[in-house]
């Protein structure tokens, strides 16, 4: 049984040009394509997919101007953990691009909490 991450952001504004570019560098930066491709060609490490976004032309409503969700590895016993700590990372460096936008991210039902403090998520709580 497969286990996800989902992720949406919601505000009035379109992303701007220049938002749109930190994201694609923190898209960059986070990449698991390499991990991929080396569990793909030896059968080491975790069973990762790559980080999806989905069609912003095509959003689930009005207002949504960021949104996915990420199938989170699942082939030891805490690939699921790493899974949710990686993206959750990247989530939080996004979140933190676009000024002024309502978040939800959780993994299946359970929402993850915004540590307002520390501008990332705590994924312990």
């Amino acid at each position: 049984m497969s286990v996800s991450i989902y992720y949406t952001a919601k505000r009035k504004q379109k992303l701007t040009h220049t938002e749109q570019e930190a994201i694609n560098q923190l898209l960059e930066k986070y990449s698991v394509d390499e991990e991929i491709d080396e569990y793909l060609k030896t059968g080491e490490g975790h069973n990762w997919t790559s980080f999806t976004i989905y069609d912003s032309k095509n959003p689930t409503a009005y207002d949504v101007i960021f949104e996915g969700s990420t199938e989170l590895p699942n082939n030891s016993e805490y690939a699921m953990f790493d899974g949710v700590d990686h993206w959750a990372t990247l989530l939080a460096d996004i979140r933190n691009v676009i000024a002024g936008a309502e978040w939800n991210v959780h993994v299946d039902d359970h929402n993850l909490i915004w540590d307002e403090e520390n501008l990332e998520y705590d994924i312990t709580k």
